[in-house]
């Protein structure tokens, strides 16, 4: 994925995220104030239908009392003690006696019309029968809630039963525990009590909401408008918003730190090597004397998955810092293996130098690993030269352990960019190199009367006493590649001979040049 992409997804991400907490606490905000409001309205509901009880309690008393007085003959004492009942009892509006099938008296006197009497519509669990919307025959009052208890009944006034003093314009209905309303408070929507009456628990439409409470005889429903609980909401919003902004820009903060994080160059570095985006590219060393290509040095390219290089000199220093140069390491012995078995296999006399880094060669770590990868593919140790730099001289013990173990398995060792590290030449001569490299530095300078034109003759010299082969790197000019033949040394790498180039391009380089005499030097550029 690219920057800009990853950058534009990154911000999308951020924005998106950013805006769920707020976005989130503020419908949690709304959903618990009107949670609130609906416990305010459950307990209204609940305080309705102890209201009703209360009621039906006191309804009930009259009715018992008047049982166990045993009167049944509608006389004037039996009329007088339904009277008094009426009179002590204040949800009582009218009491009456049946005889038989019809109503003999009431506590207004003697019944002369014939009232049948009739069946309940249903009976509450402690045996008292109920008579829905019914209308007083003889005192002809408001309709009433009839109750009979044996051959007694009341009229009682059902706006006793939702006698709540409520706090605003909440409406209220009481219905038996069968769903049949019996009383109401300030017209509560119809649509909206039916829907309370069906389905238990609380709700809300559009404008309004509601609760329900329930017992085995009766149920009473509460509803009020939405705005209502608009300072419950006002209250929870003024809480959970400021948390929601708060979280909102923590997840923006951690979302642009981890981005920053995938964008810095370490971060790009790790993803490369779990994505194993190195390959190796091959640069010529050929035989001064005859122009013969001899082999190469195998140089890491960050190759990216658009197809674009990154010059080893933007990630090596930070690979080296960071210990991913092992990794790479690993890789680009994988990738040499990969890109020249067959030219390695065969008898062309073709090596390919690998460069290790101070720790490795001082620790040895992919030797085994550079052991097995060969072994397996049928290529000689010889054919892989390995290349290392001064800094092995801090602690030569190290290094010589770790080289004269990789000299033992076949491998030819080569000291690189020799000159421009450490100036421990006293400890060159006791580790087992096999080849000295000269730094383009000083290649550059032959010629010319500077500091490292004068020395390159010592480096000369230094190395044919130690009987150490030499490579000259950086050679881009014929002049240069005369000096450096006049004066013996074997081989050159340089832009004269070929830049790095991928494998394949190497490979059909090396099988032109590898036949080249000394007749016919070849200086063509790759």
């Amino acid at each position: 994925m690219s920057r800009w992409k990853l950058i534009t997804g990154a911000v999308l991400f951020a924005c998106a995220a950013a805006s769920v907490p707020p976005v989130t606490l503020y419908f949690i905000s709304r959903a618990r104030s009107v949670q609130a409001e609906q416990r305010h309205l459950t307990e209204y509901a609940q305080w309705t239908i102890e209201r009703t009880q209360k009621t039906m309690q006191d309804a009930t008393g009259a009715l018992k009392e008047i049982d166990r007085q045993g009167f049944r003959d509608c006389s004037p004492d039996h009329i007088a003690a339904m009277r008094f009942n009426v009179m002590s009892h204040r949800t009582v509006g009218e009491m009456g006696f049946y005889q038989g099938d019809h109503l003999a008296c009431t506590s207004w006197g003697i019944v002369d019309t014939a009232i049948p009497r009739r069946l309940a519509n249903y009976s509450t669990t402690d045996g008292i029968g109920v008579h829905m919307h019914v209308r007083p025959k003889v005192s002809h009052g408001n309709f009433a809630v009839g109750l009979e208890y044996g051959d007694h009944n009341v009229m009682v006034d059902p706006a006793f039963m939702v006698d709540v003093l409520v706090d605003n314009e909440m409406s209220l209905a009481l219905a038996n525990g069968k769903g049949q309303v019996i009383s109401t408070l300030n017209n509560p929507d119809p649509a909206l009590l039916k829907q309370a009456l069906a389905q238990p628990g609380s709700g809300e439409s559009h404008d309004l909401i509601y609760s329900s409470y329930r017992t085995p005889d009766w149920i009473a429903v509460a509803i009020e408008k939405h705005s209502y609980a608009e300072n419950d909401f006002r209250r929870e919003r003024n809480v959970l918003l400021p948390l929601g902004f708060l979280l909102g820009g923590l997840i923006l903060v951690a979302v642009f730190w981890a981005l920053r994080r995938r964008l810095s160059p370490l971060a790009e570095l790790e993803i490369a090597v779990r994505k194993r985006e190195f390959v190796a590219h091959y640069q010529p060393i050929v035989e001064l004397n005859t122009g013969r290509c001899v082999g190469a040095e195998a140089l890491a390219r960050w190759k990216r998955p658009d197809g674009s290089m990154i010059a080893p000199n933007m990630f090596i220093p930070l690979a080296e810092q960071s210990g991913l140069i092992c990794a790479i390491t690993d890789i680009i012995m994988e990738r040499v293996v990969e890109d020249m078995r067959e030219l390695l296999q065969a008898d062309s006399g073709c090596h390919v130098s690998i460069n290790l880094c101070a720790r490795d060669a001082e620790t040895g770590r992919p030797l085994p690993f550079l052991l097995s990868l060969l072994q397996t593919n049928g290529i000689d140790p010889d054919r892989i030269w390995l290349e290392t730099t001064e800094r092995v001289f801090i602690h030569p013990d190290m290094a010589r352990n770790s080289l004269t173990q990789a000299r033992t398995s076949g491998h030819t060792i080569a000291v690189d960019d020799f000159g421009t590290g450490y100036s421990s030449l006293s400890v060159l001569h006791s580790l087992p190199l096999d080849v000295l490299k000269i730094d383009k530095s000083f290649v550059d300078a032959i010629g010319s009367d500077s500091a490292s034109g004068r020395v390159i003759p010592y480096i000369i010299e230094m190395a044919n006493e130690l009987h150490l082969m030499i490579v000259a790197e950086g050679v881009e000019r014929e002049e240069q590649a005369q000096y450096l033949r006049e004066r013996g040394v074997a081989c050159g790498q340089g832009w004269l001979f070929g830049k790095p180039v991928d494998p394949q391009t190497f490979i059909e380089y090396f099988k032109t040049n590898a036949q080249v005499k000394k007749d016919s030097p070849q200086t063509t550029v790759v």
